[in-house]
């Protein structure tokens, strides 16, 4: 190459080129080395400063050659402008932003440590580090302080002279090495150090990356992390972008999983929140980044990750832009869509929330109605449903079936109330429009065309009438194919056309087996002593097991004590009544005898309303002592009376101690 007319030659005084030096650095020591400004310097070489500071190739070659460097290593570690707004540096893609040209941050301590290893000009002997003039680096990873800051003296279009900056800087090196501040390791700046050596990790999800793109995003990430969505980042100070750089590295570089973990609490931090709710308050400073640079594929996998869990976890609606893509069918939903969409009171889709188990549906969990999350397939299904849903009136003027007839379909299950609604008491039920059309289907299956019906051709509730037969049986009836003529009447398909055969279901609730069961009454009788409260009390504590049996008499099911229970619990258990009744005394007195027997009531009186007592313990004392149920005043009670005071049990037949 040539400079002012003559092949350039390396100079007579040069240092050796250190790892990482950009080519404006080493030329501005190599100035400083030779008694010169780098102004001079580059004027005197006839080499172009606005060619050093673009990083020009041909520039880089001619200051290397006359610092006596490999041209190649200067090349690969000065940053260089590309075409697309960014610079080319190690091979990596650096944002334009991210390169410092009118300031740069050093360490005071390494600059120190400089001047100690180097002889020469004090000015020459501390060098410029690529990655002082990154911004992304804010501490010094050998001495584990914050960089120090520094805004040189500039000419236009020229690269700042490191040299003659750190020529001002001298006295105050000591200072400065004083006063700067720790900083903990940084796992973000040791990987930007990896990838500007080259080393890249496929565990590393940021590592397939251009570099420019998975630096901001973690820096971005992790202000979301750290902050509140709103913050401004013009109030953050160096400490607070260092933290947030390592924490959006940790998060960002474990992998999508990773970063779905972050963002599912940054959602959970806004259940609290009033107002709209949306990915952009949500997530902050990041997805704040993601828009901005929506139409850079660089971010493309960083987009579609947080993309895909925001329309997976919020209640987005179709149509909205989602970083750069229009989301299509909602997949979330909230107590509030669901009530737009569906056309039901908040109340009641709250209350459907909540029996399907929805996390927070709950009126005492203090999430408002555009807080409460759902994401389910059912729950839209549930929602486009119930658009349609008509209530009960409606079906019984669609169907013509009486209320009675329908309370009984649904409680059967032959048709059957959307989401849930109606299992409350009182609660007002939604059918399907297509489920209430099957039903009606499913009357008329096999069923014959009557023009005029023969005498004992009865609808359905002349039918029930005429056999004494349930609503549940005849509908079982109906419904199980037991019946071998059905008609309909001709032009019609309401569910009174429905035509049955009154001899054929008189004869099927004929042919019904007799009750083995007891009724409530027939428990009392079987178990003596026992009045109806105290049966009732039995069975809700399990002590009597009931089921549904058919009552021929009543011509309907009925509920009944399983007769297996009733006897397990009488040979188990006698009452205090069926005692008085055994021995004929007064139930003071046979409770009296007892108390001295040391015989107590197994069962809480209060609970059951009566004494039960263990038959087997009140068998064991009868046959003890054949006069167990003789009793006499005066000597029983003085029985009773040594059993209060802690006498060992007496029998009721055998003098009391101490009596005469």
């Amino acid at each position: 190459m040539r400079t002012t007319g003559r092949t350039a030659k390396p100079l007579a005084y040069a240092y050796p080129l250190e790892d990482q030096e950009p080519a404006a650095g080493f030329a501005a020591r190599l100035a400083a080395l030779n008694g010169r400004s780098l102004w001079h310097f580059l004027r005197d070489m006839s080499i172009p400063p606005r060619a050093l500071d673009k990083g020009v190739a041909a520039t880089v070659r001619a200051v290397a050659v006359l610092g006596r460097a490999d041209p190649e290593a200067l090349s690969r570690y000065t940053p260089v402008p590309k075409d697309t707004g960014f610079y080319s540096v190690a091979g990596e893609t650096i944002g334009r932003l991210s390169v410092s040209r009118t300031y740069f941050r050093f360490c005071a301590r390494c600059a120190l440590e400089d001047m100690e290893r180097y002889d020469g000009p004090p000015a020459s002997r501390p060098w410029l580090r690529l990655e002082w003039t990154l911004s992304h680096f804010r501490s010094c990873g050998k001495h584990k302080i914050l960089l120090s800051a520094v805004q040189p003296v500039r000419r236009p279009f020229a690269p700042f002279d490191f040299s003659g900056t750190m020529h001002e800087l001298l006295s105050n090196l000591p200072q400065l090495r004083e006063d700067a501040s720790a900083a903990d390791a940084s796992p973000f700046q040791n990987w930007l150090q990896d990838r500007l050596r080259g080393v890249r990790s496929t565990a590393n999800w940021l590592d397939d990356m251009p570099l420019y793109a998975a630096a901001a995003f973690c820096e971005a990430l992790g202000i979301s992390s750290l902050h509140e969505p709103k913050v401004r980042t013009a109030s953050l100070s160096t400490n607070d972008w260092a933290a947030a750089a390592d924490e959006g590295y940790r998060v960002a570089s474990a992998g999508e999983e990773s970063v779905k973990v972050l963002l599912g609490r940054l959602n959970e931090a806004q259940s609290s929140t009033r107002g709209f709710w949306g990915p952009r308050d949500t997530y902050g400073y990041a997805y704040g980044l993601l828009q901005k640079t929506v139409g850079d594929p660089a971010y493309g996998k960083l987009r579609d990750a947080v993309r895909r869990f925001a329309l997976e976890t919020m209640p987005i609606e179709p149509g909205t832009d989602v970083l750069g893509e229009t989301a299509g069918q909602r997949q979330v939903h909230t107590v509030r869509t669901a009530s737009r969409d569906s056309g039901m009171h908040a109340l009641t889709i709250r209350r459907l929330f909540k029996r399907m188990g929805v996390e927070g549906a709950e009126d005492q969990s203090g999430l408002m109605d555009h807080r409460v999350l759902v994401k389910s397939e059912e729950i839209h299904r549930v929602v486009s449903e119930l658009r349609d849903a008509i209530t009960a009136p409606q079906v019984e003027k669609l169907l013509g079936v009486p209320r009675l007839h329908l309370k009984e379909l649904v409680a059967r299950g032959y048709l059957h109330a959307l989401a849930g609604t109606g299992s409350r008491r009182n609660a007002k039920r939604r059918f399907s429009k297509a489920d209430v059309e099957r039903l009606r289907v499913r009357f008329f299956e096999d069923a014959r065309e009557v023009e005029k019906p023969a005498l004992r051709q009865l609808d359905v509730v002349g039918t029930r009438r005429a056999a004494t037969c349930s609503i549940p049986d005849l509908l079982e009836m109906i419904f199980s194919g037991k019946l071998h003529w059905k008609g309909r009447l001709a032009g019609r398909h309401d569910y009174m056309a429905l035509l049955l055969d009154a001899d054929e279901v008189t004869a099927l609730v004929r042919s019904r087996e007799t009750r083995a069961g007891l009724t409530k009454q027939e428990a009392e009788t079987f178990i003596p002593g026992a009045h109806g409260d105290a049966v009732c009390a039995l069975i809700r504590s399990g002590h009597l097991r009931t089921e549904e049996e058919f009552n021929p008499e009543a011509r309907r099911m009925t509920t009944v004590v399983t007769r297996a229970s009733a006897e397990a619990f009488r040979s188990s258990f006698v009452t205090l009544g069926e005692l008085c009744q055994e021995s004929g005394l007064h139930h003071k007195k046979v409770r009296l005898l007892l108390r001295i027997a040391a015989i107590e009531a197994v069962l809480d009186p209060e609970s059951f309303g009566t004494f039960f007592y263990c038959r087997d313990d009140v068998r064991r004392a009868v046959a003890a002592d054949p006069a167990f149920w003789a009793y006499e005043k005066s000597t029983a009670q003085k029985k009773a009376k040594a059993v209060r005071n802690g006498h060992q049990r007496v029998s009721p037949a055998t003098p009391a101690p101490g009596a005469a």
